[in-house]
């Protein structure tokens, strides 16, 4: 196996992996989501206690797909063919929707959970052109021998 083919491998590998965290993160999402709906519509203290434990466990997912991310950037940078990737993850509101539970603070924390979901989406659409671009590269140097 040639050294531009171990490259892409190991990054197509990396790319993989933060699609799985991402599909994970954006699962969670949804359901914080929906958890932040009831909570909009006069849920209690339970119900916000089981969307921020939705957030963290995408907050979770989202750490290991920056990891992988991490990688995947680094052997971007191995491969001919293919320019730096930079990728940022959103944040969160945090403990506040917890310790203010009303309604102003849970509108805020539901749009943050819309836009996290969005960012994960738009990652993962990126990641996906990532793994297009690689097969591509991948198709060249065996056409060439590298």
């Amino acid at each position: 196996m040639s050294y531009q083919t171990e490259e892409i491998s190991e990054a197509v590998n990396a790319a993989n992996e933060a699609l799985y965290y991402l599909g994970i993160a954006d699962e969670k999402l949804q359901s914080a989501r929906g958890w932040g709906i009831a909570d909009l519509l006069g849920g209690k203290m339970i119900t916000t206690m089981i969307k921020r434990s939705r957030m963290r466990e995408a907050e979770d997912a989202m750490r290991n797909a920056k990891q992988a991310l991490d990688v995947l950037t680094e052997e971007l940078q191995d491969i001919r063919g293919y320019e730096e990737l930079d990728l940022t993850l959103g944040s969160y509101l945090g403990i506040s929707d917890f310790l203010f539970d009303n309604a102003i603070v849970d509108a805020m924390a539901q749009a943050r959970i819309s836009r996290a979901a969005q960012d994960v989406r738009n990652i993962m659409s990126e990641v996906e052109g990532i793994l297009d671009a690689l097969s591509d590269i991948a198709a060249e140097a065996e056409r060439s021998g590298e």
